[in-house]
């Protein structure tokens, strides 16, 4: 009977064997001690980051223990995970917003014959020693000397291959500027002729009869009967008779007379502009000649005809006007602000698509002083040759002035310069590799290039393409500077800082 009670409470209630038991007292054991370390390792590390001083420090940094700091008057344990390894002692805090300055005796290459004014971090903006070391972010401080300009930046020779900066030298150009417009060509004013008479009649004859007709030097142009002319012919028979019959007079005042009649006659017809071969045929025929020539005075072409076959002539009236083609005038317009680049006696250079690659050489004989107020342009005339009649009026033609604007002046690429507000600068490559930003003072730009007047020296190198780039990183070390001169460092106890160096070590587990 009670074995089988015993066997009935094994299979009703079964127990657990005392090996069991005793691992399940083992692991809630070690739990507990594992709680008691954890809260344990906190405690002390509360104790020691947050309630240790600066005096307390030194005996920790000889004794070889890595710390950091991460606030103004607070310093913690270093964290491997979060901060790396650092070393850092503050022994007196200026100002309440004073970010902190670490300080190493770790070696670094130094540049000899350079005198190093600090160091600064590479990569945090505001971070500065008098020591070489690490920064807060785990790299070596960058020392930078006193011999570097303001605003200086420092890029890696392959960085400056991969942003494509490219450079060109200051150099000392002879500066011109070319302009080019349209220009139209017409007749040479002072070589057209006016044809008229100065005395009255009728046309009788004509010989050239339409506009455009080409006509030589004393070509007869028209025929014209005048009564006026047809009496001082008459007069002028009359009066060498008179003289004739007077020549065996033994008054000599009575000879003088009649000569001085006849010289009289023959100075009015010659006045009229009549032809001295028709002078020279009355004088030999003393024969009234009912018509007298009109003769024309140049070569060129008719360019304008007023004359008609029968037409009743005033003096003074216009029959004829005549153009010697010899030169021609080409009346171009330029902009306003081009004016101060042409000059009178200025080269100008004509081409016509009528004319392939045939250049006219010409010069600016007159500026127009009044600008046009629609297109705000000035009117330019230039003269070019035309002995061989190449040239006609109102054509078109490029025209080009070449103007020197400045002769050996300090000129640099236009793409050298940036432009920023009411200031003007440059990147310029020193000869240690650095680039700085410098403000020029410019003069006139032609052809690509720009006049300096003021702010670079001749054989100095300016970047002419990434410029913006560098200078953006040149303004903003130069703010930074600006900031850092405002700075209170935190001094170091010098037996501290000597015995303090950035290990860079991995730990597993605190301190």
């Amino acid at each position: 009977m009670n074995e089988t009670n015993n066997e009935n409470k094994d299979i009703l209630f079964p127990l657990e064997s005392m090996e069991q038991k005793a691992m399940l007292r083992k692991k809630a054991g070690l739990s507990a001690l594992r709680v008691f370390l954890l809260c344990a390792l906190l405690a002390g590390a509360f104790l020691l980051g947050f309630g240790t001083r600066p005096e307390v420090m030194s005996q920790w940094v000889e004794e070889g223990r890595e710390w950091v700091q991460v606030g103004i008057k607070e310093i913690k344990p270093i964290a491997n995970r979060m901060y790396g390894k650092t070393v850092a002692i503050v022994d007196e805090v200026h100002s309440s917003t004073a970010k902190p300055i670490l300080h190493s005796n770790a070696a670094v290459k130094k540049e000899p014959g350079r005198k190093i004014k600090h160091w600064k971090a590479p990569m945090t903006p505001g971070f500065i020693s008098d020591r070489p070391g690490k920064s807060p972010m785990g790299m070596a401080l960058v020392p930078v000397y006193e011999d570097e300009a303001a605003g200086g930046v420092s890029i890696n020779p392959t960085m400056v291959q991969n942003i494509g900066v490219k450079t060109d030298v200051v150099k000392k150009r002879s500066l011109s500027r070319k302009i080019k417009t349209i220009g139209r060509l017409t007749s040479d004013e002072r070589l057209i002729h006016h044809i008229h008479t100065k005395y009255g009649g009728w046309i009788e004859k004509m010989y050239v009869d339409f506009t455009g007709q080409e006509i030589n030097k004393n070509d007869v142009l028209l025929e014209i009967y005048s009564p006026e002319l047809v009496t001082t012919q008459e007069e002028l028979i009359l009066a060498m008779k008179y003289e004739e019959s007077l020549k065996d007079s033994v008054f000599p005042e009575i000879r003088l007379g009649a000569k001085r009649l006849v010289d009289s006659t023959l100075k009015r017809l010659q006045l009229f502009d009549v032809p001295e071969h028709q002078i020279g045929a009355l004088v030999k025929n003393r024969k009234v000649s009912k018509t007298m020539h009109i003769h024309s005075p140049v070569k060129g072409f008719v360019v304008k005809k007023n004359a008609l076959h029968g037409m009743h002539v005033q003096p003074g009236m216009n029959l004829y006007m005549i153009a010697d083609l010899s030169n021609i005038w080409v009346i171009a317009d330029i902009y306003e602000y081009e004016v101060p680049w042409v000059k009178l006696g200025q080269e100008a250079e004509m081409n016509l698509s009528y004319f392939p690659g045939k250049k006219f050489k010409g010069k600016v004989t007159f500026i127009d002083p009044i600008l046009d107020s629609k297109s705000r342009t000035l009117k330019v005339r230039m003269e070019f040759p035309n002995l061989e009649g190449e040239l006609k009026p109102e054509m078109y033609a490029n025209v080009t002035f070449k103007s020197e604007v400045a002769r050996e002046e300090m000129t640099i690429p236009e793409e050298a310069v940036i432009y920023a507000g009411d200031k003007t600068t440059t990147i310029v490559q020193n000869s240690s590799g650095t680039f700085d930003s410098r403000e020029l003072t410019l003069g006139v730009k032609t052809q690509g290039y720009v006049q300096v007047l003021k702010g670079l020296k001749e054989g100095e190198k300016v970047v002419t393409s990434s410029a913006f780039l560098i200078d953006s990183e040149s303004r903003l070390k130069e703010a930074i500077n600006k900031l850092e001169e405002k700075k209170v460092e935190i001094k170091i106890p010098a037996k501290i800082s000597e015995n303090m160096e950035l290990i860079l070590k991995e730990k597993q587990g605190g301190l």
